[in-house]
């Protein structure tokens, strides 16, 4: 009786804690968050033209020495069958769809802004382009300097 009282009590615990958010690709494995960096999260599909079309764009962007350093990408394919590592800039998860629980998103590309926590500093519906990723760079940058998040 002891020990199904502690494991409830345990459990009952865990589901209260401040983990850092979990996000799984397509075949349940953890993707590894850093802790040091804010990050963004890129919702995409190789079916999608204006997906493709902001890689190069967020990659040149996070080089500028405003960002350099700063972020770091995760994106999530979700027409992807496999993890696509062979750009290590730009690393593609094939989406598992509970991701889209904490993260909802109505198309893509869809782009979150988060803090190491989990914390959304900003989102974005729709393709990015130079100007506007600044901005929410520069957004995320802020409400994480100044506590606001």
């Amino acid at each position: 009786m002891k020990k199904v009282f502690f494991l409830v009590l345990m459990l009952f615990s865990l589901s209260f804690s401040k983990e850092k958010t979990l996000l799984l690709d397509k075949f349940s494995n953890p993707v590894p968050l850093p802790s040091d960096k804010l990050i963004i999260l890129n919702f995409m599909a190789y079916s999608c033209g204006h997906c493709m079309a902001e890689i190069p764009t967020i990659k040149k962007v996070l080089k500028e020495k405003e960002f350099e350093g700063k972020f770091i990408v995760i994106a999530f394919a979700l027409d992807g069958k496999d993890n696509n590592f062979k750009d290590k800039d730009f690393p593609i998860y094939a989406n598992n769809p509970k991701n889209q629980v904490l993260f909802p998103i109505f198309g893509t590309p869809t782009t979150y802004i988060i803090n190491p926590s989990g914390k959304k500093l900003a989102v974005v519906y729709g393709a990015l382009t130079e100007e506007n990723l600044r901005k929410y760079l520069r957004e995320a940058l802020s409400k994480s300097a100044s506590g606001r998040i």
